[in-house]
């Protein structure tokens, strides 16, 4: 059963990755709700989602409370529209912090994958960094020529 623990929620300073796919500088200040996903009780994936102020701020993306409807239906529901996204996926060793979050095993790396999504001016909505323990998932995609072609 899946489920979930709330690591962080507020405003913080952006790490470089961040940034980067934000369109900011490294250490300007965004919005961060960091979670820990279970599968049956056992830690799956550290997800980190940053936010720009201009789009976050004094919104419920910086509340404590859950958002049931999902952080892009709230995005939507602000007047901001979802045009396009790129997903890049990464895989490395395991920082200390994620090895104790994900109770990664001595020499299991880690998938890295970020999710960004931009709005019709390019500029960038959100940007989620979701962490992968690389012995406990498989990925799979599908396409077809309709995704090809416009």
């Amino acid at each position: 059963m899946p489920s979930r623990q709330m690591l962080l929620i507020g405003r913080g300073q952006a790490s470089p990755d961040a940034a980067m796919w934000l369109q900011a500088a490294p250490g300007d200040e965004v919005v961060i709700r960091k979670r820990l996903q279970l599968l049956d009780g056992e830690p799956a994936v550290i997800s980190t989602s940053y936010y720009p102020l201009w789009l976050a701020a004094n919104t419920r993306l910086e509340s404590p409370e859950a958002l049931p409807e999902g952080p892009d239906e709230l995005i939507e529901s602000l007047g901001h529209h979802f045009s396009r996204g790129v997903e890049v996926f990464r895989a490395r060793m395991p920082s200390p912090e994620e090895l104790h979050l994900l109770r990664l095993g001595a020499g299991i790396p880690i998938v890295q994958m970020w999710d960004v999504d931009y709005d019709e001016e390019g500029r960038t909505l959100q940007a989620a960094e979701d962490l992968y323990a690389a012995d406990r998932h498989e990925f799979s995609y599908e396409w077809d020529e309709g995704d090809i072609r416009p």
